[in-house]
């Protein structure tokens, strides 16, 4: 079959489609199972999944010391664009149009551009949310441009010191990378995003690190992923003093007020954190100061909710919610009011935006807990359907030689990551031995080991 972007509306996903009637329920009753929905859970609630992963190739340009990718990652091919669309199918029928789904890898960028417009297209055509997840060193501001004009809506930087780019001995120093990226975007109508690992090279830098994204006012979004002992990179288990509470309080002492991570959740508590600022002139602001009245907002906003796609209309319910309830749309705009007239001197010395903050726990690959899995928000597109993202990243050479069946118009076609294009037989070969491949194809702790072999030789 021709793999072009023109004939591939014809391709679609054979058995992974959702065939129930809410496409928050099950979500929903897999927090509900763990104890986790509670009166500020926005999952399940508002949106049936926060985002899904479309992993575009695993191929990377750079070997970070902490990876989820595979020992076998870099000896598989990139999935042609029918799948990638079967999967785009797929994760619409589950979720449905409002969903943010992240182009990542590996590295996006190492694939052809014109891949990347024509899935950025598809996107947008099935109404959802597109982001580019990479460390940018591809991404030049052309690249970036082709993006936007094809409909690519987010751009999440990685940058940290786990990637070990070579003249740069900490986060103060990467913090020049990431103003390039962040010039890069300007102008180009791209929400902008950064995501950090912490881990113990780095966390002592945490706080001046957050108090550097803080006062960009270009940043939308920050997102601190905690270590975990999964995939193929060097540094193996977290160290004690890296937990959720302590990366709060040093991104507390960063953006220098608190934070109020436990008003509104986002998911499992022991997996994800999530708080709200407002910011201005080097200064910061808690949203979710007042609990009680986030959460009785909440409340009134699910009452008014006639959304039928699986994505609270935020529009019109805050719209239904002021003619309902005036007097608590009223203290809610006093509070806003009031957070901004907290940014003082601020608000004279720089715009004022809004910035959303995460902590990010992912689990290690042999320390899975099934209630977190069961109500997990960050799911991965598998040839099987979404999979949560730390069950997908334990046993990704499993999902990786699992056949994906298509049915096109000349019938059904198959295809797993040890082939480069599709197959008319499910009969489908193994993923290549790593042992057996030369160095250069290495990365991780398989390149390090043949490393430490050769050097003693």
């Amino acid at each position: 079959m021709n793999d072009t972007a023109h004939n591939l509306s014809f391709i679609s996903p054979a058995g992974r489609k959702f065939n129930g009637a809410d496409r928050r329920r099950p979500l929903q009753e897999g927090l509900q199972g763990c104890g986790e929905y509670g009166a500020g859970q926005t999952a399940g609630r508002f949106y049936p999944i926060a985002c899904v992963a479309l992993e575009v190739t695993q191929r990377c340009n750079l070997d970070c010391t902490l990876c989820y990718l595979s020992d076998r990652a870099e000896m598989t091919y990139d999935p042609p664009l029918s799948v990638l669309f079967a999967r785009l199918a797929s994760i619409h029928s589950h979720y449905g149009p409002g969903v943010s789904v992240q182009l990542t890898g590996g590295d996006p960028t190492l694939r052809k551009v014109a891949d990347l417009e024509a899935l950025c297209r598809e996107i947008r055509r099935l109404g959802m949310r597109s982001c580019l997840m990479t460390n940018g060193i591809r991404a030049s501001r052309a690249f970036l441009a082709r993006l936007a004009a094809a409909g690519l809506d987010d751009v999440a930087f990685h940058v940290d010191m786990t990637q070990e780019r070579k003249g740069f001995d900490s986060e103060a120093e990467l913090n020049t990378v990431r103003c390039s990226c962040i010039r890069r975007t300007r102008g180009l109508g791209l929400r902008v995003l950064f995501n950090t690992t912490v881990f113990g090279g780095n966390f002592d830098e945490l706080s001046a690190l957050a108090r550097f994204l803080r006062d960009r006012p270009e940043v939308a979004f920050v997102s601190f992923q905690m270590q975990a002992d999964t995939g193929r990179g060097v540094l193996r288990e977290r160290p004690d003093a890296i937990t959720q509470d302590s990366v709060a309080q040093a991104l507390e002492e960063g953006y220098e007020t608190p934070l109020h991570f436990g008003t509104a959740a986002v998911g499992h508590s022991k997996c994800n954190r999530y708080t709200s600022v407002v910011t201005a002139g080097g200064r910061a602001v808690s949203l979710l100061s007042d609990r009680r009245l986030v959460h009785r907002v909440i409340a009134a906003l699910e009452r008014v909710d006639r959304s039928t796609d699986g994505h609270l209309g935020i529009r019109d319910s805050v719209r239904r919610m002021i003619l309902r309830n005036p007097r608590l749309a009223m203290r809610a705009g006093l509070h806003l009011l009031g957070c901004a007239l907290r940014l003082r001197s601020g608000l004279l010395r720089g715009p004022v935006r809004r910035q959303a903050v995460f902590i990010h726990n992912f689990m290690a690959a042999d320390a899975l807990e099934e209630d977190r899995c069961a109500s997990c928000v960050f799911m991965v597109a598998t040839a099987n359907g979404p999979l949560s993202m730390c069950a997908h990243n334990a046993r990704r050479d499993l999902h990786l030689a699992s056949p994906d069946r298509l049915e096109g118009p000349i019938g059904p076609s198959w295809w797993n990551a040890a082939i480069p294009c599709l197959s008319d037989s499910p009969d489908l070969p193994d993923l290549s031995d790593p042992l057996q491949a030369p160095l250069k194809r290495l990365k991780g702790q398989l390149r390090a080991e043949r490393q430490n072999r050769k050097n003693a030789s």
